[in-house]
Formats: C-alpha cells, structure tokens, sequence
C-alpha cells in the first residue's frame, strides 16, 4: 500500500454493527408433542436428572429447539412469534446466542446425518462406520443446547474408566463408578521373565473373590495382551426388576519371579451387559463435538492489569467484527481487520474494498485479514456488509427464536438455515 495514500490523518474511525438474519415468518403454531414420535429419546445429566428429546415441529413446517430446560410445554394449540435473541425470557441464555447459533448451523437438521456423522468422525470424536440416527443427532443438539443456556451436563463420563487406580506391590486395584460387569481387560506390558495375571472383584475393596477363567500368562518381552470374561462372570447378586449389577473394585494380580522386572503401561476394560456411557455412545460423541466447537475462544485483556494476580481475562465466543482500532483516514482509509471464525463475503457501499496491494477484493476474506476502503469522492460513511452463507460453519452471530404469546411456555430456537448478514457502518 502506498505510504502517501496511507498519511497519517488521526480522525477518529467509528463502527456500528447491525446484524440481520432474514426468515419469511409471519406466525407459528405449536402443537402437543407426539408421544409415540419415532424421534424421541431420552438422556441423562450428571446430576441424575433425565429428560426426552425430540425435536419441536411448529406448523408450517418448521423444526426447533428448546433454549429453557425449566420451560413449560404446550398442552393446547399455542400460537409463536419470531423474535430476537434478546426475547428470550431466560436471562442466563441471553449471553450465549453465538453458541447456540453455531450449534443450530452445524448439527441436525441444518445438516444431514450422514454429513454430520463425516464431520463428528474426522473431528476424532466417532468411531466406527455407523452414522448417527436421527434421535440420536436431535438428543445430543438439544443436549448442547441446554448445556450452555441451563448449565446442564450430559453424563459423559466414560464407565469403563476407573475412577482411582492404585498400585501395590503384585497387585492394582482399580475402583469404578458404579458396579459394572466387565467383559475383557487388555494389560499392555514390559517384562524381562514370564507373568501370570489374574483379576478379583470386589464389592468393599476389602474382600475379594477371584474372577472365573480371567487368567493370562504372557512370556518375556512387550506386548499387549488381552483376556475375554465369560458372561456372567462378573455379575453380582441382582435385585428384583433391577438390571444385574457387577462389582465396585476390580483387582489385577501380578505373579512372576521375584526378580522380575514387570513395566505394566496401561490396562483396559470393556463391559459387558451395558454401553460404554449412561447415554448413547453416538449422543456423547456429538454432543462433545458441539459443546467443544461451540467455544471458539478468545483472550479478552483490555481491562487487565498486571500486579500479584493479572486479570480480570474474559473468554468469548468470536461473533464477526470489524477491528478499526489501527485505521487511520486518508484517500484510503485502514488497515481495518476483520475478525470472525470463517471467511466471509464484503462488500461495500459508498466505497470500494481493496487489498493491501491495492487491487478490490472480490473473494470471501478470511479472519484476521486487513482489508481497505477508498471511499466514494465527498463521502463521510461508508456500509461495509458481511454475508455469511446458511450452510457456512461457524458463528452467523443472530438466532431467530419462536417466543410463546403465553409468556410462560418454552421459548424455542428455530433450525432455519438462513443466511445471516452483519452491516458495519462507518463513519469517518
């Protein structure tokens, strides 16, 4: 960029941002939800509590979401508006819309399953070949949704991961929350002499009973090895119309010669009788991918002050944004930096957006790119328009909720997959 198309005039560069997110709605109606709909599931939070999922199909044909786990069902006809975020009764929701926007733009049903499962897979959070089903997308989505604007967690905690591991001399007791049954162990080991392993289980940690057929014997040397249990074989006594129960305590007993040097580097289980969660496996993986793709952080420091503790630092959620804190005004006015988390189309009006070189930018910029304006002869402002596609990942920055004309129903977040466009008007 050439330096006297850039002179150092201070006039101050101001921004004001308006976000638009268009949807063709005029009225909704919420019917009483089906109890037989093949979409319905049930998950459960780490405080226990449970609740069935489904999503909420308001007349015509528009599917959501609830944002107020504590919100109140229809049991009549019940007739929705659009509005704003900024509508939603939920003060404790009212600082999450980029979240829930990511999520509604990134999981079903603004993106098909199979889609959905690819991108869950790659991210490293499915196994498998499975895809997700539909109930299964529409359980983990809710469940994120409520995860930021009620605090609940999904129960993804693994069961077949001990709680606390302690290594005594020839033995390591393992204690697990619950009483699962397991269905194998795997031992991954050095050893320079022969060794015998054998499991125990235990209801106390204290008094211990050996586990049928649950022997190993390996040579000297590396290698992981990994021993099958019949059915049944960790069962503990059941309880009338409950499900069988395995044990608290496992134990792995280490025999070989005392001169022996045994390295154990790892040892895993699997279940028998039970999945590896309290919910699906897939309705974990995709509610973990939501929750962590939600929060896109950044490092807020401009209140810090550096003394005995530096702070205060604010996490937040990247919405886009036009930076113009280094502009400075002349026949061409920057650098101004655009900040979001995924390219986006800019245009402008009453001006043109060059690069640094000075050539007009006709494709999408991408974050932290500095870009710059000419403005038009004789103009003092400027609208700059950021245009996010639907399908586009990342944060559209606007959620178009359904909110109840009885104030006290459930207000809900629409899955339309609309294009969101941000306005940025400078003035200068």
């Amino acid at each position: 960029m050439s330096s006297s198309l850039l002179a150092p005039t201070r006039t101050p560069v101001a921004v004001r941002r308006t976000v638009r997110r268009d949807a063709d709605i005029t009225r909704m109606t919420r019917y009483r939800g089906g109890t037989y709909s093949p979409t319905v599931d049930t998950v459960v939070f780490t405080d226990g509590t449970t609740a069935r999922t489904d999503l909420i199909r308001l007349n015509p044909n528009i599917d959501a979401y609830s944002v107020d786990f504590q919100g109140i069902a229809p049991t009549r006809p019940s007739h929705y508006r659009p509005a704003n975020w900024s509508a939603v009764p939920n003060e404790a929701a009212r600082a999450v819309e980029a979240e829930v926007d990511w999520i509604i733009r990134n999981s079903f049903p603004t993106l098909g399953t199979v889609e959905l499962s690819r991108r869950v897979r790659a991210a490293g959070y499915l196994a498998g070949d499975a895809h997700l089903a539909e109930h299964e997308a529409i359980a983990a989505t809710q469940a994120a949704i409520w995860h930021f604007t009620n605090g609940l967690r999904l129960d993804n905690r693994p069961l077949n991961v001990p709680v606390a591991v302690t290594a005594e001399p020839g033995a390591i007791t393992y204690e697990f929350d619950g009483e699962p049954q397991l269905g194998s162990y795997t031992v991954e080991l050095v050893s320079d002499a022969a060794v015998s392993l054998a499991l125990q289980k235990s209801a106390d940690g204290a008094q211990w009973r050996d586990v049928a057929a649950s022997s190993l014997n390996v040579g000297a040397g590396f290698g992981r090895h990994r021993r099958t249990l019949g059915v049944g074989a960790t069962a503990s006594d059941s309880r009338p119309g409950q499900q069988h129960r395995g044990y608290r305590f496992y134990r792995l007993l280490v025999l070989a010669d005392p001169d022996a040097v045994v390295d154990i580097d790892e040892v895993t289980f699997t279940l028998n009788g039970s999945g590896n969660y309290r919910n699906a496996e897939r309705v974990v993986a995709l509610y973990n991918y939501l929750v962590a793709g939600a929060v896109v952080p950044r490092l807020i420091t401009d209140r810090a002050v550096t003394a005995a503790v530096i702070g205060p630092l604010r996490f937040e959620a990247v919405v886009p944004r036009l930076i113009t804190d280094r502009a400075v005004t002349a026949a061409v006015i920057g650098p101004l930096r655009f900040e979001a988390t995924d390219a986006a189309t800019l245009t402008a009006v009453g001006g043109t957006l060059i690069d640094a070189a000075g050539e007009p930018i006709t494709a999408p910029v991408v974050p932290g790119t500095d870009i710059y304006l000419r403005p038009a002869p004789q103009a003092r402002r400027v609208t700059i328009t950021a245009s996010v596609p639907a399908a586009q990942n990342g944060f559209g920055g606007r959620v178009i909720t359904g909110v109840a004309h009885d104030s006290s129903l459930t207000p809900v977040a629409l899955a339309v997959p609309t294009p969101t466009v941000i306005d940025f008007e400078l003035t200068f």
